[in-house]
C-alpha cells in the first residue's frame, strides 16, 4: 500500500536539499517544464508547430543513444495532427488512471505508422 506520510518526509527532505544539491545540475529539466507548460496548447490551429515549439528545451531529456523520440512524435504530428491530437488529449485526462493514459499512448504511437507516417519516413 501506498505510504503518503513516507512520500511527504522525502518530499521534505527532497526540497530542503534541492538547491544547495541538486539545481546546478537539474535547473534546465524545470526549465524545459516551463517552457512546455508556457507553449502548450492542444487546440492550437497548427498543432505539429506548437508541439515542436513546445518541446524545444527538452535538448537531452528526449533524445538518447539512437533514440529520439521528440523528432518521432513530431514527425507523427505531421503525419497525421489530429489523431496525435487525440492522443494526447488522451493522455492528459486526469479523470483516468494514469498508467492507463501512459500505456494507451504508447500502444497508439506503436500504430502511427498507420497514420500514414510510410510516407513520412
Amino acid at each position: 500500500m501506498f505510504d503518503q506520510f513516507r512520500l511527504k518526509d522525502a518530499l521534505a527532505q527532497y526540497k530542503q536539499n534541492f538547491v544547495p544539491t541538486q539545481w546546478g545540475d537539474a535547473k534546465y529539466k524545470w526549465e524545459a517544464v516551463k517552457w512546455f507548460q508556457d507553449n502548450w496548447d492542444v487546440n492550437a490551429q497548427n498543432f505539429p508547430e506548437m508541439l515542436n515549439r513546445s518541446l524545444d528545451k527538452t535538448f537531452n531529456l528526449l533524445a538518447s543513444n539512437n533514440n529520439f523520440p521528440k523528432g518521432m512524435i513530431v514527425g507523427f504530428a505531421k503525419a497525421a495532427p489530429e489523431e496525435v491530437r487525440a492522443m494526447f488529449i488522451a493522455l492528459f485526462d486526469e479523470s483516468k488512471d494514469v498508467y492507463e493514459r501512459m500505456n494507451t499512448f504508447k500502444l497508439q504511437s506503436s500504430i502511427v505508422p498507420s497514420f500514414g507516417l510510410i510516407t513520412f519516413l
